[in-house]
């Protein structure tokens, strides 16, 4: 009866992470209104900054993020936003008495992301199984490493939701083991061929 030794050679598959890394990294925001395409961006929301952490809510209350002299008629809603390591979620728990953004060509949210996550960071979505908010995908807008979220004219109440998922660069790539392996595999053949000489014999 003869013995047959198989060897496989193997490789490791890496395999680049769809999602985003902001755990650790700073992120910026800033809320902006813009009347029309010609019109001048107005900041109600001045900057704020935070470093994302798991868990925490990096802006609590954004009043208090209010310019001291807003826009005529425009107010910061008081949402608070947490950021994950592949999201961004807008809850709406302390909006009230308010019920609806301003209608505008933009309102919303200006997010920055620190340059060293921002460098994978490919794209956003709106993650329907939770979001309340009628964002649509139009509403998104992901360039450099800023999003901004425009949530002009939508209604809201205090159990309105979004969450925004952030993807980023991956694929798979081929990684050979090292030349050891590669040596060892070649020496386990050379002993399965003297094996047999050894048996035909």
């Amino acid at each position: 009866m003869k013995k047959i030794i198989c060897t496989s050679f193997l490789f490791f598959v890496s395999t680049g992470s769809s999602q985003a890394a902001l755990i650790g990294s700073e992120l910026s925001l800033e809320t902006t209104f813009q009347s029309t395409p010609t019109s001048a961006v107005e900041t109600i929301g001045f900057l704020t900054t935070a470093i994302v952490a798991d868990p925490g809510i990096e802006f609590s209350s954004l009043a208090s993020t209010e310019v001291i002299n807003p826009p005529l008629g425009l107010q910061v809603i008081d949402v608070s936003i947490d950021a994950g390591n592949d999201y961004i979620e807008i809850d709406f728990s302390n909006s009230s008495p308010f019920s609806s953004f301003s209608s505008a060509y933009q309102n919303g949210y200006l997010f920055t992301f620190d340059s060293a996550s921002a460098i994978d960071i490919t794209g956003a979505s709106i993650d329907s199984n939770v979001t309340t908010l009628g964002l649509t995908a139009n509403d998104l807008v992901f360039t450099g490493n800023q999003l901004f979220v425009n949530v002009e004219g939508l209604s809201f109440n205090t159990s309105t939701f979004a969450r925004i998922n952030l993807t980023s660069e991956g694929g798979i790539s081929a990684v050979p083991l090292p030349s050891a392996v590669w040596l060892m595999g070649s020496g386990l053949i050379g002993l399965a061929g003297i094996a047999r000489r050894k048996k035909a014999k």
